[in-house]
């Protein structure tokens, strides 16, 4: 079925039926409900991409993401990709692994008129948010911030979330508390780090030690190694990057040396990933707030499409504690 079906159903013209499918035009509301009926009868759906390529308005949204092999970019990336959905855009997604790689994902999404491109939590290089816009792209920074006070940002408050990380600890007697930093040159590394430091000498403590750590399960494992082949006395209270290190510092430390949780050290993780609640692990850790995230980032993308808004505003929400039995 075709729009001139529908138009020929509904009695109105092609251009009415276009319009009536476009965000941002205005048709009567009787014959609005008299298209949209025609359109269920005959089980007509509008193309998109026509539709912006006729309204210079499209509801087709660019999404870069990090690597989704860290269970919170596949979490983010669902959550947003859903919340897209529900309020009538349509998301698709890209990757960069290579130098090559910018210039053909910026040629696919000029190719289906990409109206927004979000931009995720991932190590953005310097002058990728300029490429975008350059090529004439709004953008969207999701979970991470950069130094344009141009760009639209929705970001968790880390700094925040690693404050209150550190006063768990503190609050449940620790005393020798090491702190790991994520990424080295990540900015969600340097915030994470940021607020455990800032939380514990807010509460008259300072890091036991600062270990340069990273994301993965391996890094954890590694640090955890670290401590044992130290000899020392181990620290009583561990605060992580994120969950992925403390499951990987747990399972050695456990495996190694027989460590138990909390008994041993209390851990502290960071994001709250599907796997932290598993009940081999039953991680304490700061929950990323994926979900208002999410729609703060949509009405932002509906400003911006709909009311032509030059949206410029860095938009934090804050972290919440999970409580477990790790701490």
């Amino acid at each position: 079925m075709t729009a001139d079906d529908v138009a020929r159903r509904a009695g109105v013209s092609r251009a009415t039926v276009s319009r009536a499918f476009s965000r941002g035009h205005s048709v009567q509301e009787q014959t609005r409900e008299r298209i949209l009926k025609a359109a269920r009868e005959l089980g007509y759906q509008p193309n998109a991409l026509a539709q912006a390529l006729t309204s210079r308005r499209s509801q087709i949204v660019g999404i870069l993401m990090g690597q989704l092999k860290n269970p919170i970019h596949a979490v983010l990336h669902q959550t947003i990709s859903m919340a897209l959905q529900q309020n009538n855009f349509i998301p698709i997604s890209g990757q960069i692994g290579g130098a090559d790689d910018l210039p053909r994902l910026i040629a696919t999404f000029r190719q289906y008129q990409v109206g927004v491109v979000i931009l995720t939590s991932m190590n953005i290089s310097p002058g990728l948010v300029e490429e975008f816009r350059d090529a004439g792209f709004q953008v969207l920074l999701l979970n991470r911030i950069d130094d344009d006070s141009v760009t639209a940002s929705v970001c968790a408050d880390l700094t925040q979330g690693g404050r209150l990380a550190a006063r768990r600890l503190v609050e449940r007697g620790c005393n020798r508390i090491a702190v790991a930093r994520g990424t080295l040159g990540h900015w969600t590394s340097a915030a994470r780090l940021a607020g455990h430091v800032a939380g514990l000498e807010h509460l008259g403590q300072a890091p036991a030690e600062v270990f340069d750590g990273g994301y993965t399960y391996a890094d954890g494992a590694r640090i955890a190694e670290t401590l044992l082949a130290k000899g020392d006395a181990l620290p009583d209270g561990f605060l992580c990057p994120n969950d992925l290190f403390a499951i990987g510092l747990m399972d050695r430390l456990r495996a190694v040396a027989g460590l138990r949780f909390p008994e041993d050290m209390k851990v502290v993780g960071f994001d709250d990933i599907p796997m932290a609640e598993w009940e081999s692990n039953d991680l304490t850790t700061i929950r990323l707030p994926v979900q208002a995230m999410a729609k703060r980032a949509t009405d932002v993308i509906s400003r911006i499409v709909l009311e032509d808004e030059t949206v410029e505003e860095k938009i934090w929400i804050p972290c919440r504690l999970i409580e477990r039995r790790s701490a």
